[in-house]
């Protein structure tokens, strides 16, 4: 199943908005809990199912950004215009998706950790151990987040101002 227009705007603009906010933010809810016991044992299962909801929506954002970018690319080829350009966007929103899922695979992996580490007999630096992964995937996953949606913004606002300019 594709989707392609919500409420018959573009998905790709309205999905990818989800992923900018959660992803980012289930980074910063776990630099900021992770690193403390006692709020690891009480914040690690939200910020694990806050990360999988952005994997989830960077997952649908790549797939709603391809048909987008066929039908841009076939309206400029009905009016007879030069082949749309697309930057890096195409290869930073894969890159986004990607590291997004990384990224929720450590939160999950640490929240496993915290909830059943000592059932598992793991190392008491395990969950410190997972925290600094998960840390540095994150750092990775809203970095190229950031990227992927700068390079967006830059396609679909880059002629506005001359635009307005030009009245």
């Amino acid at each position: 199943m594709e989707i392609d227009k919500l409420a018959g705007l573009p998905a790709h603009a309205l999905i990818v908005h989800a992923a900018v906010v959660m992803v980012p933010l289930a980074f910063l809810a776990l630099a900021v809990t992770g690193w403390r016991a006692p709020w690891r044992q009480v914040y690690a299962l939200p910020i694990a199912l806050l990360a999988a909801a952005g994997a989830f929506f960077a997952i649908m954002a790549a797939g709603t950004g391809e048909p987008l970018e066929d039908r841009v690319k076939d309206a400029a080829r009905a009016q007879g215009l030069q082949r749309p350009r697309f930057g890096d966007h195409p290869e930073d929103g894969e890159m986004a998706r990607n590291l997004a899922v990384v990224f929720a695979l450590t939160a999950i992996g640490l929240f496993l950790v915290t909830k059943f580490g000592k059932r598992w007999n793991l190392p008491p630096w395990a969950p410190m151990a997972v925290y600094a992964l998960a840390l540095v995937v994150g750092v990775g996953a809203t970095g190229i987040m950031v990227a992927a949606g700068h390079s967006g913004a830059q396609l679909v606002w880059k002629d506005v101002g001359s635009l307005s300019a030009g009245k």
